[in-house]
Formats: C-alpha cells, structure tokens, sequence
C-alpha cells in the first residue's frame, strides 16, 4: 500500500471519530472541499487527495473544542489556542499514531496525521459593509503568508499567472517575519470572521479559511440542509445544496477528471 493511501485510512479513522462525536453532541458538520468532491465524485477520498476537509459552523466548532479540552479522546484537537508552535489559522484533528513530512512549502514540515476543521462564518450582504470585511479578511490573510511564507506557501501548487506573481511578490517581504509575530495575524483573522456569525441574518455564509478564500462564499440556503452521501462506505453529512456549493467552488464541470497535470498533490511522506 503506498504512502497516501496509508494516510487516507488513518484520516478516514479520524473523521469516522468526528462525526460519532458531533452526533453524540448535536453538533454540526459537513463535508467541504475536495472531500465533498470525493464523496459525490468518487465516494470517497480523490485517488490524488492527501487530506480531510470538515467545515462547522463556527459556533459548534468551539463547542467541539470545549469536548477536546479534557484530552480524554483517542484524538486530539490542536489549533493556535492549544499550541504555540501551530501554524495555521484553523483547527484540526490529530493522529499520533502516524507522522508526516509535509514537503509542499520551502521548509519541510513534521506533522501527524490530520483532518482540518474549518469554521464557516457570517458574510455580510452587497454592499459597503461586504468590501470593508473582505478588505480586512485580506489584509490579515495575505500578512500571515507573508510572515510564515517558507513555511505555508505551497510552492508546488498550480497557479495562474497572477497567484506566480503575486508569490513572488509575497517572498520579498518574508523577513517581516522576525520582527511581527504571526499569532497577532491567526487571532485577528478569525476575529474579523467572528464579526458576522454563522448563526445570524446575513444571506450568505463563508467557508475563508479553505483553500480558495472568497470564491468559498455560498448562499446561506446551500447549509439549511443536509443530504447524505457516501464516504469510503460510510455515509456522511453534506450540504443540501452540494451541485451549487461544488459549482462554486470548482465549475460545472466538477464531475470530470482534471488533466493530471492539473490535480494538486501535498507530497506528504509518512515517516513513522
């Protein structure tokens, strides 16, 4: 078995772990992303995909933080709150039984086994309140690359022309990361998210600190309810309105396989 298969099934346990732990719980979930992607797609993890995306309304992600505080549970739940060595702006759950090199940035990273939780917020309506959030979600966002560029910025990632240019941009200030503690940027972002809660009157919701930032904006009605679909032969909790999330997200043409020089790969290695 090769090494991303072996990390899909340790994930698989993870999230199998989540999901008993968010119905014992009433807690909120859905499958995002490129899992969401795989459920509808393949049933299961894309054959090239190395990680789990899980999003929860923000408000029962804290609650799922409260439950992991004891460390009773088989995983554990790590963010910047719990560990000052994080590096991300979201949180996610470990497997101890399997560590990772992660060889996607400049610097190599040693992780464990993951699946990331990614909160979905408030967005708020058209308008002059919308532009001043997206202005400050950006600002944070694109200082937190800055300041741990060589340890964040997939360097393997296709980009268009534009996202070449603006990585090239980015690596010029990096240095700013010896004089700015990127913690200040993990805190005042999801502050900034926190601004506009999921649970409010606002017409859309807003999945930010995914992969694709403000193109993860979706009419608040896509969530209100949910459809199951299978998942490596489980079946798991994903938007009602997955065909429109997923358009949104990729294009209406999700369904067909990329070219495999566009299918983006974390170039993990399992090490223990």
């Amino acid at each position: 078995m090769d090494d991303i298969r072996r990390l899909q099934l340790e994930e698989l346990e993870i999230l199998k772990y989540l999901i008993r732990v968010c119905e014992e719980n009433g807690l909120r979930y859905y499958l995002l992303g490129g899992t969401l992607l795989g459920a509808v797609r393949h049933k299961g993890f894309i054959p090239w995909d190395d990680d789990v995306d899980v999003c929860m309304p923000r408000e029962d992600l804290n609650r799922l933080a409260e439950l992991f505080a004891d460390g009773k549970h088989a995983y554990e739940y790590v963010s910047y709150e719990t560990d000052p060595e994080y590096r991300y702006s979201w949180p996610r759950l470990i497997s101890r039984n399997m560590k990772i090199i992660n060889r996607s940035a400049v610097k190599p990273r040693e992780e464990y086994a993951w699946i990331d939780l990614i909160p979905l917020d408030g967005f708020p309506d058209e308008g002059v309140k919308r532009n001043l959030h997206k202005t400050k979600l950006s600002f944070w966002w694109d200082l937190n690359q800055i300041l741990q560029f060589d340890e964040l910025v997939d360097q393997k990632r296709k980009r268009s022309v534009v996202g070449q240019i603006a990585v090239k941009g980015a690596s010029l200030f990096k240095g700013l990361g010896n004089v700015i503690d990127y913690h200040v940027c993990l805190k005042k972002l999801n502050e900034t998210l926190m601004e506009y809660p999921y649970d409010s009157d606002t017409k859309d919701v807003i999945n930010y600190l995914a992969a694709f930032g403000f193109r993860e904006v979706f009419p608040r009605s896509c969530f209100e309810t949910v459809i199951q679909k299978e998942f490596e032969g489980v079946m798991m909790n994903c938007p009602g309105d997955y065909d429109k999330v997923l358009k949104t997200i990729y294009d209406v043409n999700y369904m067909e396989l990329p070219p495999e020089s566009e299918r983006n790969k974390h170039n993990s290695e399992i090490v223990e």
